[in-house]
């Protein structure tokens, strides 16, 4: 009786140990060997963002790391701003800013749903698998190689150059995946 149970406890062990690092292994990699626990943060350089927003690299930014529901980075620029209206004529400033979000193993059905809330939603080509830009949220959403990435770019109060700059960021993440 005691030689099967230590016989059992030994290969309990072992397909513990073989299972744990298989799971291991699997939740900080995919196909590409890439890590998938990177942070938004990480994906690009502060000079990087700063020329694909045209922002002077001399230019403080702050930038904030959460991870509440989905890995997402956040930057601003304080010293850029323009004036917007808050309410019935009342104007403030609006300073400068960009997040990313990240969420990997998302098939397109689950792009599909994120997209849904987009009620201006433009589809982009050229960008990912699929791409889908709203200038309410001044935001471009895409997928590409199981990632989902959310980019909002405000940087003025051109909905065209907010476009254009959010696009630049999606090309420049796509290069590092």
């Amino acid at each position: 009786m005691k030689n099967s149970f230590f016989l059992f406890a030994i290969l309990l062990s072992v397909f513990a140990c073989g299972n744990s690092e298989k799971s291991n292994s699997d939740k900080t990699q995919d196909s590409s060997n890439k890590p998938l626990s990177q942070s938004p943060c990480e994906l690009l350089s502060e000079t990087e963002i700063k020329n694909a927003l045209s922002i002077p690299t001399e230019t403080e930014t702050s930038m904030k790391e959460k991870n509440t529901t989905f890995p997402s980075c956040f930057y601003k620029w304080e010293s850029i701003t323009w004036l917007y209206e808050v309410m019935n004529g009342h104007m403030a400033d609006y300073a400068a800013e960009m997040s990313i979000v990240q969420v990997t193993k998302i098939k397109e059905a689950q792009y599909e749903t994120s997209v849904s809330y987009y009620k201006d939603g433009e589809t982009i080509d050229g960008i990912g698998d699929m791409a889908t830009w709203s200038a309410k949220k001044t935001q471009l959403t895409f997928l590409y190689k199981g990632n989902l990435i959310h980019v909002h770019a405000k940087t003025s109060a051109d909905t065209a150059s907010n476009k254009t700059k959010a696009l630049n960021i999606a090309k420049l993440i796509i290069d590092k995946l």
